[in-house]
């Protein structure tokens, strides 16, 4: 099983300019919130591309990160404000938030395996790609055969089991 994060600077670009479309809409907004950017003008088939680009940045990892991969249109300014939106990492707060949370993911996918092994008489093999992200709210999103969005909240919780479980079940072997 594999965890990282992604997708952050895609969703900060769509809450600073408020894009609107089915697979934006799909995902909650960012928290902190973003501010919206006042007086930007992308094109007509802004919303179109940046499906595109969130699609490729769920697949290729990093593909957010690389300017000439972003939709036409995207503000450079963008990418500075991101910067100082985003909470420091190495921070006490963020660094204590992160293990709380990979503490209770841990206990539960402990619980999970445990209960896989009682019934299948062996311990489970799968392969699963979380991608981690800060948006409101406990979110869970199928993205894959073997991938799945999940929100910091839900991963810090212990409601997390639902989903998890329902997903391992699927891929043990």
């Amino acid at each position: 099983m594999s965890s990282r994060d992604g997708g952050t600077f895609a969703l900060y670009v769509r809450d600073a300019l408020g894009v609107s479309t089915p697979t934006a809409d799909a995902i909650p907004a960012l928290t902190p919130p973003v501010p919206r950017l006042s007086g930007a003008v992308v094109p007509e088939t802004f919303g179109a591309a940046w499906d595109r680009w969130w699609t490729r940045s769920l697949t290729n990892s990093g593909a957010e990160s690389v300017p000439l991969r972003w939709p036409v249109g995207t503000p450079a300014q963008l990418k500075p404000a991101f910067e100082a939106w985003r909470p420091d990492p190495a921070s006490p707060e963020e660094s204590d938030r992160r293990d709380a949370a990979r503490t209770v993911f841990h206990e539960v996918l402990v619980e999970v395996v445990a209960q896989l092994t009682g019934e299948l008489g062996h311990p489970p093999r799968f392969t699963l790609d979380l991608t981690e992200l800060p948006v409101q709210g406990k979110f869970w999103q199928r993205v894959g055969p073997r991938a799945a969005l999940i929100s910091e909240e839900l991963k810090g919780s212990r409601t997390v089991i639902a989903p998890l479980e329902s997903l391992l079940r699927e891929l043990a072997q």
